[in-house]
């Protein structure tokens, strides 16, 4: 097999192949691929994330909630 840049196969004792590393920065072009196959997915926290509410919306109902307590002066 030809030896391809920014790709590693490693093979186990038996001489399986078992694992294969792209570097999709030398092969940007896999990425569309590995996507439609399901191999890069999300992790948890990432969705998490996506779903949070944006930094400037939470201080306003935090301030608007704290507006609410009865402060005694």
């Amino acid at each position: 097999m030809a030896r391809i840049a920014g790709v590693k196969t490693i093979k186990n004792t038996r001489g399986k192949l078992t694992h294969v590393t792209i570097d999709v920065r030398k092969h940007p072009q896999a990425i569309g691929t590995l996507k439609e196959m399901g191999l890069l997915n999300k992790t948890q926290f990432e969705k998490e994330c996506e779903e949070a509410i944006p930094v400037d919306i939470f201080f306003d109902k935090l301030k608007s909630r704290i507006k609410q307590y009865k402060w005694s002066k």
